[in-house]
């Protein structure tokens, strides 16, 4: 009953963030996989100028309650659902993993955003696809991710052996990065991590994943439906 009474405070919330994966993607994933009713407001670019200074901190996601009350930045909108919802770990130190993972591919997807800019569209695609590949600043990021899911994690699961939001932010991310939104990336770069595979697999096959996942005709959901045949 506590747990329902929990899940309960994020009933009918809204989840506002642009229309395309990114910083908020994580966080409608664990909404959805946690069976929560929410809004899910995608925020065409042009709108954003006149949206911008209603905003806690002038940037998105914010995820607002039904309350009213409303809480931005990725992190903390993805561990009060995750604590609400029992996909946020009560042991301190499998949270602190948990917390890990976010800040790495928050790192990871600051590299490939700013790598390459201000070149021109060939030289930044070709950076991209440097960073990304055996020898790469990301590459190099990734071989450790997957080597903390082969320690950490298990059965298919990023820490621990149950479903996390930590999960949820590897399989959100790496399809981000395989979606076409940033240029020079191919969408198989992801192909020698076998860790990470796994995980991406046990997300994208979870029912209320599926569900939500094929409600996106946006192609660059397409990176997120290929991960059920891996």
């Amino acid at each position: 009953m506590a747990d329902e009474a929990k899940a309960s405070t994020l009933e009918n919330c809204k989840l506002t963030y642009f229309d395309l994966a990114g910083r908020g993607e994580s966080i409608r994933l664990a909404l959805t996989a946690a069976k929560i009713k929410f809004t899910d407001e995608r925020v065409a670019f042009k709108d954003w100028p006149a949206l911008k200074p209603s905003t806690p901190w002038g940037q998105l996601p914010v995820l607002t309650l039904a309350c009213g009350t409303a809480l931005a930045q990725e992190s903390a909108c993805l561990r009060l659902v995750g604590k609400h919802t029992g996909l946020y770990p009560a042991d301190q130190l499998a949270a602190g993993r948990v917390d890990e993972l976010l800040g790495v591919f928050d790192d990871i997807n600051q590299n490939i955003n700013n790598t390459g800019r201000g070149l021109e569209k060939a030289e930044k695609e070709a950076k991209r696809l440097e960073t990304v590949s055996k020898g790469g600043d990301v590459y190099a990021l990734l071989e450790k991710v997957d080597a903390s899911l082969g320690t950490h994690g298990a059965d298919g699961f990023a820490v621990g052996s149950t479903l996390t939001t930590a999960d949820l932010v590897v399989y959100a991310y790496t399809g981000f990065f395989a979606s076409g939104w940033y240029d020079g990336v191919p969408k198989n770069y992801i192909t020698p991590f076998a860790n990470i595979q796994a995980v991406r697999k046990t997300v994208a096959t979870l029912p209320e994943i599926v569900a939500y996942i094929d409600t996106q005709a946006d192609p660059a959901y397409d990176s997120f439906k290929e991960a059920r045949a891996l």
